[in-house]
Formats: structure tokens, C-alpha cells, sequence
């Protein structure tokens, strides 16, 4: 009897959809072009950012699917604060909930910025969505909002932007 039940769960094990493989998609390497929005006080605390001023952003990333629902995305994404260049490297944990030809995504994203000769601490979170264009390309949209801390003082700085991955 022991035997019968092992068989069968070993059945429902390997015929089951299995949550816990990784995705069909595989690694990719990532650009995204988008707008920044500082708003807060200014890191060297001179002068105050004006609220919200938008700005240019670009960024590159590596997509790393460790289960078919969870990936590690670890960024670069450059912009300005004022008239200071901004770096922000981040490395975010999404969640993924595909639906039908879409995967939509929640996350964290941890990360350091700098500005100039000034290295700030951030956290923030990203909602998104993606789909497959081509083949091995895919196509995504995504909103992130990160607050930058250094000292007592904070910058809020929120990213709209779109790109594309390429899956090798």
C-alpha cells in the first residue's frame, strides 16, 4: 500500500504543472529608456529639488529567472537630479502572475545611488508588465518608485520607463 501511495504521488508530482521549475524563458540582458521625477531635498543639501522636475533616464539590466514566477533582475539606471548626473544600481525581486499573453510584476528594489562624490542607500518598489514581441524578444513597461536616503534628508524619485530583453 505504501508502495501504490509513493507511486502515485511520484505520478502527480511529474504530470502536475510544475510551479517550481524554472521559467521557459531564460536569462536575458535588457535596455530601458524612460522619464525620472526627483522631488525632495537635494543630497548636498544646498538647494531643494524642484517638485517632481522630469528627467531623462536610461538603464541596462540582466533578467534572472530563478522559478517561473520569481526573478532577480540586478540594474543600472542613469539620470539626473537637478543638474547632477544619478546612478542608481539596483537589484530587484519581482514577482511574476502571468495572464494569458501578459506576465505582470510586483517588486522590491533595493539599492545604492550616486551622485557625484555622495553614495545613498535607497529602497523602493516597481510594478510593471511585460510581453512577448518576438521569439526571444520581449517588451516591457514598468513604474518604480525608490526614496534615496542620506543623512536626514531623503530625495523621492519615481521612474516610468519601457524597454526591451533579450532571452538567450
Amino acid at each position: 500500500m505504501k508502495r501504490i501511495v509513493f507511486m502515485f504521488l511520484i505520478g502527480m508530482f511529474l504530470s502536475a504543472p510544475n510551479a517550481w521549475a524554472t521559467s521557459s524563458r531564460s536569462i536575458g540582458l535588457g535596455v530601458s529608456l524612460g522619464v525620472a521625477f526627483p522631488e525632495g531635498d537635494d543630497l548636498k543639501q544646498e538647494v531643494q529639488v524642484d517638485d517632481w522636475q522630469a528627467s531623462f533616464n536610461w538603464g541596462f539590466y540582466v533578467n534572472i529567472p530563478l522559478i517561473s514566477t520569481f526573478h532577480i533582475t540586478p540594474s543600472a539606471e542613469l539620470y539626473k537630479i537637478e543638474d547632477q548626473n544619478a546612478t542608481d544600481i539596483s537589484l530587484a525581486f519581482k514577482f511574476i502572475v502571468p495572464i494569458a499573453f501578459l506576465d505582470l510584476y510586483v517588486g522590491a528594489v533595493p539599492g545604492l545611488t550616486t551622485v557625484n562624490d555622495i553614495h545613498a542607500l535607497n529602497i523602493g518598489g516597481l510594478l510593471g508588465v511585460s510581453f512577448n514581441m518576438i521569439s526571444n524578444l520581449d517588451f516591457f513597461a514598468q513604474f518604480k518608485y525608490k526614496i534615496l536616503f542620506h543623512g536626514n534628508e531623503n530625495v523621492r524619485v519615481m521612474h516610468a520607463n519601457a524597454g526591451v530583453l533579450f532571452a538567450f
